[in-house]
Formats: structure tokens, C-alpha cells, sequence
């Protein structure tokens, strides 16, 4: 059986228990409450084994008496769960995935994407969001092109540019460089055909703008991890897609503190089955402790 370090892995899946089922109005969607408390689990380990994600319970076990909408979680770990516990229900198994080269997997990803640079000035690179950064690129760049301030945070430059283009009336090189960027990512290419006005375009042009960034980041993520990203046979488009972003405050970590997590879902091949494998075990990306890294695979 796969194994991590010579200790056997084990796939959990915990809910709240029936009696405490109002604890899940503090736990729900509070990601390091979720974590400290399914820590709980492993009473012996004193660094977190695990990676973990949360659902909702009725859209995981439609048919399950008694269930609403209350939190159901996935965990992955090196330690068995105790089971004997005030607040959850555990269920819990051996997990030995057995993988093959050149298998094909549907998979399921809740990540925070982020890239590392190097700030001009700095010695040391700094991590940026995958989203952010490529927004707040795309309108500094489209900012440029205007000659107007390219400087401030995302809504001043985006109100900046709208400004411009009133008192323009007419810039059909903007309004082209948009459409371009929308029809390179077939994803969005469609809503061209709609006729868009000039704040359309940019909102798609920022969506498309996102899209392109996150299937770049996660095919980079798989290219290290052993495995591939799969394109449809008709129109060789990967077979994926991101959505629900999201930015989760952390005050207790400063003003500005927080990290994005994004839901990935789509098509993989396996291409180094050892590789993927770990992967599989130690989680994709960071914010493991919030909740973020564990894929849910299946054969396809």
C-alpha cells in the first residue's frame, strides 16, 4: 500500500454530530475555527498530519436522514482519527490510492492559488494572489494605454479608466485590445456575440483575464506534481474550470491579512503515479490549514 514516511494514510470523512448540530453557525466557513477543532481528531500529534475540505452536507449525502445545511468535511491524514468524540461523527479508512501512468482521473481542488516575485527593491520574493495579480496587471497595463494613473488599488484604476473613456467617446483600440483578450480564452469568447458595452468588456476582459491565470497556475501545479491537465477531443480545450473565488479575512493577522481559495474541477492524467500519489497526500498549494490543498480524485 502506498504509504507517507512508513505510516499508512487514511481517507476521513467527519460531520457534526446530531445533538451539537448548531456548532456548525460558528464553524461553517470559518476554515482555521474548522481546523483547530478537527485537530481534536488526532490527540497524540503535536504538528497538523492532515488536510482537510469542507462541503455541505446535503449537497454530499442528498439521501442521508436528517442532514441540512451543515458542514461535512474530507480529511487526509498519516494518523487514524479517534472516533470517540463530543462534537463529530468520524468515518475513516485506509487510503492507498492505486494509480497507474496514464490513467485519467476527474479531480476536485479547493486552492489558494498564489505566485512568488521578487519586488523591485527587496531582497526576498513575496507571495501575491493568482486573481488579484493578473486584474490588477491587466488594468495597469489597459491604465497605460490611456496615459491616465496607473497607480492605486484595483477600483480607483478601474474608475479611472471608465473616466477616460467617457471623455474619449471613442476609443476602439481599447475596446479591440479587450475583445482580444476575451476571444483568446474560448471559455468567455461567446459573450462577444452580445454586443457588449465598455464596462462589459472590461468586467469579461478581467474574467478572462482570471481564467487564463488560474488554468496557467494549476497546469504548472500538475506539471510538478505528475500529472497533466486533459484537453477535449473536439476542441482541444482543457477540461476544467475555476470558480468561487473568494477572499477570507484573517483580522487577527493584521488589517490586510487573508488568503483567496478557489474551486478547481476538471480532467487530469496521471503521468508519474509516485509523484502524484504524495501529492495526493501532502495537499496542493498553501493554506492547507485553512482548508485548502485536499484533491478529491476519482477514475474517469
Amino acid at each position: 500500500m502506498p504509504e507517507k514516511g512508513g505510516m499508512l494514510m487514511y481517507f476521513s470523512r467527519v460531520r457534526i454530530r446530531p445533538d451539537v448540530r448548531d456548532l456548525h453557525l460558528l464553524v461553517s466557513g470559518n476554515g482555521y475555527g474548522a481546523h483547530q477543532l478537527l485537530w481534536k481528531l488526532f490527540p497524540g500529534d503535536e504538528k497538523r498530519s492532515f488536510i482537510f475540505r469542507e462541503e455541505v452536507a446535503r449537497e454530499q449525502m442528498p439521501f442521508h436522514k436528517g442532514v441540512k445545511g451543515e458542514p461535512v468535511f474530507y480529511l487526509v491524514s498519516g494518523s487514524q482519527p479517534i472516533f470517540d468524540h463530543p462534537i463529530f461523527a468520524v468515518e475513516s479508512k485506509a487510503y492507498a490510492p492505486k494509480l497507474v501512468n496514464g490513467e485519467h482521473l476527474a479531480f476536485r481542488l479547493r486552492a489558494n492559488p498564489t505566485i512568488a516575485r521578487k519586488e523591485e527593491g527587496k531582497k526576498n520574493s513575496s507571495r501575491h494572489d493568482v486573481v488579484m495579480d493578473a486584474q490588477y496587471h491587466l488594468l495597469r497595463e489597459i491604465a497605460a494605454d490611456m496615459s491616465i494613473a496607473t497607480t492605486g488599488d484595483k477600483s480607483k484604476i478601474k474608475n479611472g479608466i471608465f473616466e477616460a473613456w467617457r471623455q474619449l467617446g471613442n476609443a476602439q483600440y481599447i475596446e479591440k485590445k479587450l475583445q482580444g483578450i476575451i476571444a483568446a480564452n474560448e471559455r468567455h469568447a461567446e459573450v462577444l456575440k452580445t454586443g457588449l458595452k465598455p464596462f462589459e468588456l472590461l468586467d469579461w476582459a478581467l474574467k478572462a483575464q482570471m481564467d487564463t491565470a488560474l488554468e496557467t497556475w494549476l497546469a504548472g501545479k500538475c506539471e510538478r506534481l505528475g500529472c497533466a491537465m486533459v484537453q477535449d477531443d473536439i476542441n482541444r480545450r482543457l477540461k476544467f474550470q475555476a470558480e468561487g473565488y473568494q477572499w477570507h479575512a484573517l483580522p487577527r493577522k493584521g488589517k490586510d491579512a487573508g488568503f483567496s481559495s478557489v474551486d478547481f474541477e476538471g480532467e487530469i492524467e496521471v503521468m508519474d503515479a509516485e509523484l502524484f500519489t504524495k501529492a495526493l497526500f501532502d495537499g496542493i498549494g498553501p493554506a492547507k490549514g485553512f482548508g485548502c490543498g485536499l484533491m478529491l480524485v476519482r477514475r474517469v
